[in-house]
């Protein structure tokens, strides 16, 4: 239950919508700058990716990864880019400037995302904001150029799982949507007088028997104490651990374990 509480409060309090009544792309966090243009570009499952360097690549992947998942199609990978019909990741290597900035192109014949390799990814992150949350044919997207720029270096998020413990299944979902609206760092809360939560091989009864509470204190009642008479537990073992902060990593946020 504590797993649904948390995830709609998540999406309660960065609900996106595409479009608003006026037409005008609602993006969170909120570009430096959006201009419009006249007409639209048509996406479909005909549509390429162009992608030539290994970041380009990398980000292909990740674009092909989430039309699988929400559309159930996949698009084509070239290197050799069409003259329309495309969708074009543009790698400027190491940026002399911000590192994560980018810019996002739309006109009549592609879509162009620039930028560092985490430029692309953020760039990828708003391209999924504009389009339609369903669709199964072509759609239109209007001509739209996005130059943007992190106002925060530091953005970041918090997950205890001290008190109440979460699989790697979840983490991994929070650090998704933690991706999707351009946060960077990630405080993950692993001990507490509640539980301890990461594998310690040199000393085993940290989570043989730290990781284990027999209830959990009924909301504050403390005086006199009220428990739930619920055993609470669970950790991650060390390769969990590498396996979530590898995750983070290839989504550009960065673990800090507490």
């Amino acid at each position: 239950m504590i797993h649904k509480i948390l995830i709609t409060v998540f999406f309660c309090l960065f609900a996106v919508v595409a479009f608003g009544q006026t037409g005008e792309l609602n993006i969170i966090p909120k570009p430096v700058s959006i201009d419009y243009g006249t007409g639209d570009f048509v996406f479909s499952k005909t549509t390429k990716i162009v992608a030539s360097d290994r970041s380009e690549k990398q980000i292909a992947g990740l674009l092909n990864d989430f039309l699988s998942k929400n559309y159930g199609f996949t698009l084509d990978v070239t290197n050799r880019r069409p003259a329309r019909d495309a969708i074009v990741f543009q790698s400027s290597g190491k940026n002399v400037g911000n590192a994560e900035s980018y810019t996002l192109q739309i006109d009549s014949n592609a879509v162009r995302i620039s930028g560092s390799e985490a430029g692309l990814f953020y760039g990828l992150q708003t391209f999924f904001q504009i389009i339609p949350t369903a669709f199964s044919g072509p759609i239109s997207l209007q001509f739209v150029s996005i130059s943007d720029i992190p106002r925060f270096k530091y953005r970041g998020m918090h997950l205890d799982v001290a008190r109440h413990f979460m699989p790697v299944s979840f983490v991994k979902k929070y650090i998704d949507l933690m991706s999707q609206y351009k946060f960077n760092q990630f405080h993950w809360h692993l001990t507490e007088d509640q539980g301890w939560r990461i594998e310690i091989k040199k000393y085993p009864k940290l989570t043989q028997i730290g990781s284990m509470r027999p209830e959990t204190v009924k909301e504050r009642n403390l005086t006199p104490y009220i428990g739930d008479a619920t055993p609470h537990g669970g950790f991650y073992t060390q390769a969990e651990i590498r396996e979530v902060v590898a995750y983070a990593k290839a989504r550009y946020i960065n673990v800090i374990p507490e």
